[in-house]
């Protein structure tokens, strides 16, 4: 366990580096209508565009599972700290490639393929990073403080996503509406992989955890992946199930929330997107406050509590939600964000050190793949189907398995 001032210098050197590769990742989203414009044949038409580039955007999170597999094969065999520094390199290098690849006006056709083998990559990457920064950064923390630690990892991933909006916003009244949405979009990319690449040159000088020295020391496992679905493939299901909660959160409650606002709450689009804003800030507030009761209380005796208020309270709020406006679901985005910092402490002491790594992956990447990409679907046509009441219904029903999950006695 590190001295507290090293142990701070760390926690910010790995938040510093989820702010951006995550602001890389999202960027993407934000943008989308630019960059269908840009890379797609202009005889489709504008909304045809956008939708293409919004399935490139998901390519992304499909991606996320083998590059988190074989990153994480690397972190098990190899050490934490080089797939740490070198997964942001990664993700600036794709992102760099994106601000300067030619439009379909330029190389016809093979735009849209290079842009979808980059954002390949891009989702590769992402996939190899948030669990070999989670693993790097609860082994130097150590147990008693994992939970302010790795929570504070997420509000700077958390944080990447406000500033891909911030930055979208600021290109926009700096160049002007046509500028912006012609060339100017290209800047935000070239700023990311600025600053990823600032952000690899910092981390490239941090060292392995003691713990996997020791690992190293008694020997590696030659396939972690198999090891840990030979072994522990509970704890991969414990995983997966308390990872699907953060998803869904996050899909529904953070990145999908302006869409829902505006068709079933009565608001415009501008004003939802504002509510959006302000929830994922919150978040990102509240994640290092859960993360700090999480070292002091319990991290699964937090876990149990939230997890217990989130499958009671959701279907009451949303309920609540067509009457009262958008404070029930800011208030279960809430409840969420305490969940999230508090998770983070127990989901790597899931896992024993061999296949850390890989577990993290499996259960991370695996939930954010199916449920990132299909959650805010899967909540807005249970919405329009059956009601707000049902994305309660499948929030209480997600919460409640994942109280299930939770370890009894392991774990504590």
């Amino acid at each position: 366990m590190q001295p507290p001032r090293s142990l701070l210098r760390t926690t910010l050197i790995s938040a510093l580096g989820g702010v951006f590769e995550f602001y890389d990742f999202v960027i993407f989203a934000v943008f989308a209508p630019q960059i269908g414009a840009a890379f797609f044949p202009p005889e489709a038409g504008e909304s045809a565009q956008t939708l293409e580039a919004f399935l490139v955007f998901a390519v992304g999170y499909l991606a996320r599972p083998i590059g988190g597999l074989l990153w994480a094969h690397i972190a098990d065999r190899h050490g934490r700290a080089y797939v740490f520094s070198h997964t942001v390199l990664g993700m600036a290098a794709a992102t760099l490639s994106i601000a300067l690849l030619p439009g379909y006006a330029t190389i016809g056709g093979a735009a849209p393929a290079l842009l979808v083998l980059l954002r390949l990559l891009q989702g590769m990457t992402l996939g190899g990073e948030l669990p070999a920064s989670l693993c790097w950064l609860a082994e130097h923390a150590g147990e008693r403080r994992s939970g302010v630690a790795t929570a504070t990892l997420m509000a700077g991933v958390n944080t990447g996503m406000l500033l891909g909006q911030l930055v979208a916003a600021a290109i926009t009244l700096a160049l002007g509406e046509a500028a912006a949405f012609a060339w100017g979009w290209r800047l935000a990319f070239v700023l990311g992989s600025s600053v990823g690449a600032t952000a690899w040159f910092v981390r490239r000088q941090v060292g392995e955890t003691a713990e996997f020295e020791r690992l190293r020391a008694r020997g590696v496992e030659r396939v972690p992946l198999r090891t840990l679905l030979r072994t522990e493939p509970a704890n991969a299901l414990r995983a997966a199930a308390l990872c699907t909660v953060h998803a869904w959160v996050v899909a529904t409650l953070y990145l999908a929330l302006p869409t829902f606002l505006h068709s079933h709450g009565d608001l415009s689009l501008a004003r939802a997107e504002r509510v959006a804003l302000l929830c994922a800030a919150l978040g990102s507030v509240l994640f290092p406050c859960a993360g700090w009761i999480a070292d002091r209380v319990g991290a699964a005796r937090v876990c149990r509590i939230v997890l217990a208020l989130l499958a009671l309270a959701a279907v009451p709020l949303y309920l609540w939600f067509p009457t009262h406006g958008v404070l029930p679901l800011a208030l279960l985005g809430g409840i969420g964000a305490l969940f999230i910092g508090a998770y983070l402490a127990l989901l790597p002491r899931l896992f024993s050190p061999a296949v850390r790594s890989s577990g993290l992956a499996l259960g991370y990447d695996g939930a954010f793949a199916l449920i990132g990409g299909l959650g805010p679907f899967a909540m807005l046509w249970l919405a329009e189907r059956h009601g707000p009441v049902s994305v309660g219904i499948a929030l209480a029903s997600i919460a409640t398995l994942a109280l299930l999950a939770l370890p009894r006695a392991r774990v504590e």
